[in-house]
């Protein structure tokens, strides 16, 4: 379907199309934002390349991609819908405008620039990057967008020869616009959901790990984003630990089912984080998401005995680049106390994340597949 057909008005725009449209472009945009800063974050620390001033500088683009975060929401949403690339613009740009992301405070006039070293002869805003910003206002605000662009298309001929000047005036400006304006209310609910969860975790860690490791070993073979979710809602603390070991225990069965049946390579892309590519094969049996349940449950358990914690960033990520497991032991300045205020050791970093899944995972292969016979590793047989 071309754009012209999908936002002329001529074909509707289904309710369940573009929510999912919508979730998967927030998604894209989410790991393409956060991947690289995650997965190069204690290569460089490690390494030394951080203590050199290309390193630094390189270090320092990849942690500003998070700051991007919202505008690669607006642009993956609306190259899900097909849009050319004046209305692709316009979603980014209202998106990354709503999303807390860059903000801005104005500034006295003779403020020495904390950049250019200059005396401001005038008020002045200046802008600062904000990390991921609200991942929430900005999906709200990139389906808004689309909206809007549809809406137009459809009453107004997408203003015609005039829509490069109107359109991003308009569109992105009045939807960003609006989108801040909502901003504070939907970072309170969002957060709200971040704080119940962290109380009801202090309350009753060992039911609340068991409960987040359970659904997030479910939600990483969805095309749901793990990372996203946990952004979403800042996932922190314990939680954060729970819903790692989650993704870490579907990651394990994936890989004792998977060495048997496939070829190397998608056994070594599970590994590296393409549990989502199984999608086809576990939606024909869906029978195995119990067994993902069980070991995400199981896994969990060592999460409240050790008290292994995380970051919202790191909540959805399990294995990939070693991300999850590392922050659980390594303490890094840039994340306060609040967030995370226990750190393993090796050992336990060892035990935790390697041997209790492992275990787990054997236990689960022989109940659900030896015992309960509910399905066989030629189920996942599938080439990514």
């Amino acid at each position: 379907m071309t754009t012209a057909e999908q936002f002329s008005g001529k074909t509707p725009l289904g309710v369940k199309d573009f929510f999912f449209k919508v979730l998967s472009g927030s998604a894209q945009g989410i790991l393409i934002g956060v991947l690289p800063s995650a997965v190069m974050k204690y290569i460089i620390q490690f390494s030394g390349l951080g203590k050199t001033t290309l390193g630094a500088d390189y270090s320092a683009i990849l942690t500003l991609f998070t700051s991007m975060i919202p505008f690669l929401i607006g642009m993956a949403v609306a190259m899900n819908f097909k849009m050319k690339a004046l209305d692709t613009g316009v979603v980014a740009l209202a998106t990354v405008a709503a999303s807390n992301s860059i903000q801005w405070a104005m500034v006295k006039a003779g403020t020495v620039h904390p950049v250019s070293g200059k005396t401001l002869a005038v008020p002045t805003r200046l802008f600062v990057a904000n990390g991921a910003g609200d991942v929430i206002n900005a999906m709200l605000v990139a389906g808004l967008a689309v909206l809007a662009i549809w809406l137009v298309d459809r009453y107004l001929a997408g203003f015609g020869s005039v829509a490069i000047i109107l359109s991003p005036i308009i569109v992105a400006g009045g939807v960003g616009l609006f989108g801040k304006v909502i901003a504070p209310y939907v970072a309170r609910i969002t957060t709200w959901i971040g704080d119940m969860v962290e109380v009801f975790t202090k309350l009753a860690p060992l039911p609340m790990a068991i409960l987040i490791g359970m659904a997030f070993a479910v939600i990483i073979i969805t095309p749901i984003s793990t990372v996203g979710i946990a952004l979403a809602i800042n996932l922190h603390g314990m939680a954060s630990g729970a819903a790692a070991m989650g993704v870490v225990a579907t990651t394990i069965v994936l890989l004792l089912n998977s060495w048997k049946v496939n070829k190397k390579g998608t056994t070594v892309a599970i590994f590296l984080g393409a549990m989502k590519g199984m999608m086809p094969s576990i939606f024909k049996k869906p029978v195995m998401i119990l067994s993902f349940m069980f070991a995400g449950a199981l896994s969990s358990i060592a999460v409240a005995i050790f008290n292994i914690q995380g970051t919202p960033t790191t909540a959805g990520f399990g294995y990939i680049g070693l991300v999850s497991p590392l922050q659980s032991m390594i303490k890094d300045a840039a994340v306060p106390s609040s967030v995370m205020n226990n750190f393993i050791s090796p050992i336990v970093a060892l035990l935790a994340w390697v041997v209790i899944p492992v275990v787990v995972g054997l236990l689960t292969q022989f109940i659900f597949v030896k015992v309960l016979h509910l399905f066989e590793p030629a189920d996942l047989k599938q080439e990514l």
